[in-house]
């Protein structure tokens, strides 16, 4: 009994010290989660009935962040079953998460990785040029409607834009569209059927278009298939820079 309570003491001292290692913003997350995860409990220990709303939850992280789930198929489910309300409030709280952490995962990458060099290639500058006359405005429109929101978040971090106004931006963004989304599953009652082919769907495109690039890339010839990039920063390297904005 003691040797067991040592342990497990030892145990969260272990945890403590990796959370106190931990950068700001993943701590909001993990403590979020760790909020989450227990209010999730809690829910499904008085209302089981809401369960669904706890998958919700963490279904929507994912899908607003790296991994290509689509919340659209989500969003009309759920709406169907608890309204556009409360589906709505649902997906918000998890989609400031996502944005912690793309912040979290794309700073790193175009900081101190090979990738950074990307930012001195002239689309690169003439892009975030642009991106910088209304920054807000085009998270907002790109997060509302259904065109690929990657371009726009890999953008935000690699431009540095301020955390607050690209979370700002994107919820105000995808707050109308997951009410409308969850008030169209609600009215129209779609089958789930028709539901579940929507999200198979919509998770073969993206496959399907990696696919067909990989093989497009294996066609190359091995020495430009790795020279592809380092012979566009090269060109531009010996490009004077002030040409960007002419």
């Amino acid at each position: 009994m003691i040797w067991m309570l040592l342990t497990s003491h030892n145990y969260f001292i272990s945890l403590r010290f990796m959370f106190s290692r931990l950068p700001g913003r993943w701590k909001f997350v993990v403590l979020s989660l760790l909020i989450a995860t227990m209010c999730g409990a809690v829910l499904y220990r008085i209302s089981p009935q809401h369960l669904g709303l706890i998958f919700l939850f963490f279904y929507i992280i994912p899908s607003n962040s790296f991994i290509p789930f689509p919340h659209e198929p989500a969003i009309i489910y759920y709406g169907k079953i608890f309204g556009p309300f409360l589906t709505t409030l649902t997906a918000t709280i998890p989609t400031v998460i996502a944005c912690i952490i793309d912040y979290a995962v794309l700073a790193p990458v175009f900081s101190r990785t090979r990738l950074s060099r990307i930012k001195t290639t002239s689309v690169y500058l003439k892009t975030v040029h642009y991106f910088h006359k209304a920054p807000f405005l085009t998270n907002f429109i790109a997060a509302l409607s259904p065109l690929p929101f990657y371009p726009v978040r890999i953008l935000s971090v690699a431009s540095n834009y301020p955390l607050w106004k690209y979370t700002l931006s994107v919820v105000t963004g995808r707050i109308p569209r997951y009410y409308f989304l969850a008030l169209f599953g609600a009215v129209l009652r779609i089958p789930n059927w028709i539901i579940l082919l929507f999200f198979v769907s919509l998770i073969s495109m993206p496959l399907y278009r990696r696919l067909t690039s990989r093989r497009a890339e294996a066609e190359l010839p091995p020495a430009e298939s790795d020279m592809v990039l380092e012979n566009i920063l090269t060109v531009e390297e010996e490009n004077p820079k002030n040409q960007y904005f002419k």
